[in-house]
Parts: structure tokens; sequence; C-alpha cells
């Protein structure tokens, strides 16, 4: 029978990511309260007005007075895993990735499992301290660089060498301070020239399918293609066929995307993203999957729902602003196009959109269509409409994604 969700009530934990899906889920349940986490010795006010005034939102700034008056629990973000496993061992139905979110935020343990598992794995070497990096460095070349846990310290870098890194180096030296020589590094031996990845929903041991195939230009663009989970390519489909027992033992029940680089017949798994994949990814299945709350209802009661979706084809880009980082951001675009356009960190007074300071990505716009050129026509068309102060427009990467997919359909990458 199917679930009358007009009765039935949804509670967020969020830490200011996707408050789009509190809005999204407010259009099938009867109430959402929508929770980010503000609190520290001395709060200031913006980040306890993320999801204010939102379509069908109620913003709450306690979680723990909500718990039992909610039908399900969602987390979509990492750095909960305690909180889910305690409500899920309590009793609570809690949809959230728990205990797998270290396959993401712990990468030396992940290529280590990896290894085992007999997939392609490029060389990878653990280094303690910013001094130790800077000697290992010195001669080397073509590298990518990242560290655990701490992605606010450091995001994924390119090394190409070490003089062209070195003021990156100087950087991270004043700003780490004291800490330089206790944090881990991960260095990372480049491989393969492309960058698919998958976008999927996980069910202890079996992957969902349909599932999104996606080719990303790294922080502007993605174009995704629904395919069969059995018709993934196999350099894509190899990883997550090894990986389903560790997902199975880690009992995981909630969205998964991948990056991997591909190299001749071999993929290598780059990261996981054991979470809401943003700012693209997720926005784009919000509205791709027709039975969205069905499929996120069942991963909260244990139920296998598989999900259906409504076009082949979907893409968007995501738009930043300096501005955002430390001032209130007005983001204006008609009415019309609401459902097209996905806020990060937001909020809404008086009729118009705000991004609450401390983010630079602000939003994303996103389109479905029966072909790639339809999809990337309708995302340029919306674009345009999307008004924002210093808010950079870069719409290059989508036809910068049409020519990867045109050189992996020779390596068997079909689109």
């Amino acid at each position: 029978m199917m679930t009358n969700f007009k009765t039935k009530s949804v509670l967020i934990y969020d830490y200011g990511l996707f408050p789009e899906l509190a809005v999204r889920l407010s259009k099938d349940f009867g109430k959402v309260w929508y929770f980010c986490h503000w609190q520290n010795a001395f709060p200031k006010s913006d980040k306890a007005l993320i999801g204010q005034g939102l379509e069908g939102v109620e913003r709450i700034q306690n979680f723990w007075d909500y718990i039992d008056k909610a039908d399900l629990i969602i987390f979509p973000d990492t750095h909960c895993a305690d909180l889910v496993e305690y409500l899920k061992a309590k009793g609570y139905p809690v949809a959230g990735v728990g205990k797998a979110e270290m396959l993401e935020l712990d990468r030396w343990k992940s290529r280590q499992i990896q290894k085992q598992l007999g997939l392609p794995t490029q060389h990878t070497i653990k280094i303690v301290g910013l001094d130790a990096l800077r000697d290992y460095l010195k001669d080397k070349k073509n590298k990518f660089i990242k560290i655990n846990i701490y992605r606010g310290e450091l995001e994924t870098a390119r090394f190409i060498d070490y003089k062209s890194f070195e003021p990156l180096l100087d950087h991270i030296a004043y700003e780490f301070g004291a800490k330089k020589n206790t944090l881990e590094f991960i260095v990372e031996e480049e491989v393969g020239e492309l960058e698919p990845g998958t976008d999927i929903i996980q069910f202890n041991d079996r992957v969902l399918s349909p599932v999104m195939l996606g080719w990303e230009s790294k922080g502007i663009g993605y174009l995704v293609s629904v395919v069969p989970y059995n018709d993934l390519p196999k350099q894509l489909k190899e990883v997550h066929d090894k990986f389903n027992p560790i997902f199975k033992q880690l009992q995981t029940k909630f969205f998964i995307s991948t990056e991997i680089r591909v190299e001749g017949d071999k993929g290598y798994l780059i990261d996981w993203s054991c979470r809401f994949a943003a700012p693209l990814p997720s926005a784009i299945q919000l509205e791709l999957i027709k039975n969205y709350s069905e499929v996120i209802w069942g991963l909260g009661h244990n139920q296998l729902v598989q999900p259906v979706y409504k076009a082949k084809y979907a893409g968007g880009v995501s738009f930043e602003s300096e501005w955002a980082e430390n001032h209130w951001l007005a983001i204006d675009f008609p009415p019309e196009m609401r459902q097209w356009v996905k806020l990060r960190m937001a909020c809404k007074f008086n009729n118009t959109y705000y991004a609450v300071p401390g983010f630079s990505s602000v939003a994303s716009v996103i389109a479905l269509g029966n072909s790639p050129e339809e999809v990337i026509n309708q995302v340029k068309e919306r674009s345009e409409e999307i008004k924002a102060y210093l808010l950079d427009k870069n719409l290059s990467g989508l036809d910068e994604i049409m020519i990867d997919i045109q050189k992996g359909k020779k390596l068997g990458l079909t689109f």
C-alpha cells in the first residue's frame, strides 16, 4: 500500500548546504522541519537563518526537540555518523550514510580497502607535516594532494611541479600556523585523462537501478545520463561491484557518488562522496527522480524502492560569488524558474532569496531533457535569467564536458 506522506513528517539535520532537500520533500510530506547546526560558544544568527522562509519549510533551532515527532530523520551530509548510528540503534527511522562516511573522510584507509579488493589503485602515500611534504615534492611532478577529514583546510590540489606549487605551500604554512606539521597529507599519482563518475543509491550490497552516469567540469558544470546499473561502463561498474560487500558490512542505505579516472580499460577510484554529492548531482536528483520521496522514505524504513527517472538526460551549472563569502547576497530569478534553481545556505525574506554569508557557492541551475544538447540549451537559457551581485556565470564547462564525452566513447564510456 502506498504511504500517505501528507500525514507524515520529516526532520532534516544539515550543515547548511541542502535546504533544497527540505523544499523538495515539502511537496509531498505534511510537515518538514529543517535544522542547520548553528551553535558554538559565541553564535551568530546567520547560520540559524538558513532555511528560513523557504517554501513549505519550518526552520527549527533545536534538533532534539523533534526526533520523537518525526516519521523520518534525514542526514544529507557527512560528519554525522555517530548521530546516525545512535538513532538507528534506538529504533528511529533514519536515512543517512552513517559509518560508510569513513570511505570519503579517511582517504588513506579507503585507498587501502580499494587495493585489498583487487581494484586498480594509483600509487598513494601518506605524509605527516608540511615540512615533510615540501621535502617529498621537491623533485616530483603531476600529483594530487589531499587531506583527511578537514576538507575546509584544503580541497584537492593538483601539483604540476614544485616551482609553480611553492606559493600555495607558503600560503598553507601561513594558514595552518602551529599545526602545519601535525596534519596528514595524502599524495596520489595522477592517472588517466578522463574522469567520469556515478551517482547511485546504495541499499546494503545492492545498487538501486537505474543510476546516473555523470561527467563533470570541476566546479562548473555537470551532465548525466540515466542508465541501468548493469549497463554501466566496465571501468565504473567494477568499482561498485567490488565495494558492494563493504557497504553491506556497513549497512549502508543512502545516496553515494564516485569520481573515477579512466585509463584504457581500467577505472581508478579517486574519491567517494558518501553523502548528497554537491552542488549539482544532488540538485539534479531532486528533480530527475520522479518518486524521490518514496525512495528516501524507503532508505529510512528499510524498504527497497527502485528509483523512477523522469528523463534520459539532465545537467546543470553551479554559480559562485566572491561577495557571498562575507556579505549577504540577494539572488533574483523569475518565479516560474523556481523548480530549476537550487540554492545553498539560503533563506527568504520579503519575497527575496538570499545566500547567507560564509560560502561562495550560492546556486545551481538545472534542466532535464531527451538529449545532452537539449539539456545544455535549457541550462544556458535559464542561466541568463538568474541575477546576483558579482555572480560568476561560467557556462563553458558544459561544452567542455561534451568534448570529454566524445573522447570517452573511444574507451567504451558510452553516454
